[in-house]
Order: structure tokens, then sequence, then C-alpha cells
């Protein structure tokens, strides 16, 4: 499992909205902090936008800000907001596997996906920044 670059900077981008206290904060100023394109922070904060976990706001002192508390979002959250899974082997997302009914292995990738997605949904915001 490897977690893409549009993963870690979701992540980073909410870490860095959760440091503003619930103001409001500009596509530049973000993109500054976190060293990325304004194009591909918009593609990012629309699909963080269109799950809710983000508020924009138009205007001189618009921009985004977290919905909630950062203590009530966790990087699992975040990561599967933007696409990211935390996919294991195929037969661990639901799809269909041409070994799945004579697989000696499969119980071994279920437990290791359940323990990495628990994990994730145990860290919030909050605990990043902390």
């Amino acid at each position: 499992m490897q977690i893409s670059t549009k993963g870690r900077h979701a992540v980073r981008i909410m870490t860095d909205l959760a440091r503003n206290n619930a103001e409001y904060v500009s596509t530049n100023e973000i993109a500054t902090r976190q060293g990325i394109t304004i194009k591909y922070l918009e593609k990012i904060m629309g699909m963080l936008a269109k799950k809710q976990l983000v508020v924009s706001m138009r205007g001189a002192s618009g921009g985004y800000k977290l919905s909630r508390p950062a203590n009530k979002y966790s990087v699992l959250e975040i990561l599967e907001a933007v696409g990211e899974g935390t996919k294991i082997a195929t037969c661990t997302t639901g799809d269909k596997c041409a070994h799945q009914d004579k697989c000696d292995t499969m119980k071994v990738w279920f437990k290791l996906s359940n323990l990495i997605n628990n994990y994730l949904n145990t860290i919030t915001l909050d605990d990043l920044i902390k």
C-alpha cells in the first residue's frame, strides 16, 4: 500500500486549515505554505468540499475552513474523501479475485487492512497539529 501524493497533500492541507482556528484561509496562502500549485490545490479542495469536510467563502476575506472541529476528523476520512483507499489486496476492496475461492492468504490481507484502517481512524487532525 502506498498513499499517493494527493492523499498526503489532502491531509497536510487539512492540518493547515486546522492550525488556523476556524478562520478562512485563502488558496494562495495554503498553496504557498504547502508548496503546491493553485490548480492542484483547487482540485483537492473540490473533493474535500464535495464530502463536506471544508466550507468555502468567496471574496477578499474568503477562502476555505474546516466545517467542524479538528478533533472530529480522522486521517482515514480525509484519505477516503479524496479517493484514497487503504487497498492492501484486490479481495479487501470487494473486487473479485481469480483466487478468492482457494486463497489461503486472504485472511491475512483482510486483517492487515482492518489494522491499518482502524489505526488511521483513530488519528485526528487535532492529534496531528499538537
